[in-house]
């Protein structure tokens, strides 16, 4: 409805304002909240059929990034910038040359991430 995509877009807008805008507490949560653990509580619940697969060089491939000068710039830009097109944009643009490319998208009814 209406209201619920108003509410969840002002919940989105702050989110956007007090995090993601603001270096200085993505700054402090990447220092001093974001351990090897959280992460490998957060990845395990992604690889959901097999968590054996989050091993020691998987977390450190998120781990240090984010403890990098210009991180919370960096994180904040991922999730704030403009995502650019929609596939429907793109495909509305591009329907000619649509119907000949080929895609392979796996999905599941259970992902744990969408």
């Amino acid at each position: 409805s209406a209201f619920q995509r108003f509410l969840f877009t002002a919940v989105l807008n702050t989110l956007d304002l007090v995090l993601f805008k603001n270096p200085p507490v993505l700054n402090y949560l990447l220092d001093k909240v974001v351990t090897k653990d959280l992460l490998r509580g957060a990845l395990e619940g992604l690889y959901r059929y097999d968590p054996t697969r989050v091993d020691d060089e998987l977390i450190d491939s998120f781990y240090y990034p984010a403890k990098e000068k210009g991180a919370p710039e960096a994180l904040g830009q991922i999730y704030t910038n403009d995502p650019g097109r929609s596939p429907m944009d793109l495909h509305a643009k591009y329907s000619d040359k649509a119907d000949s490319l080929v895609i392979h998208l796996v999905w599941g009814d259970d992902d744990a991430v969408t």
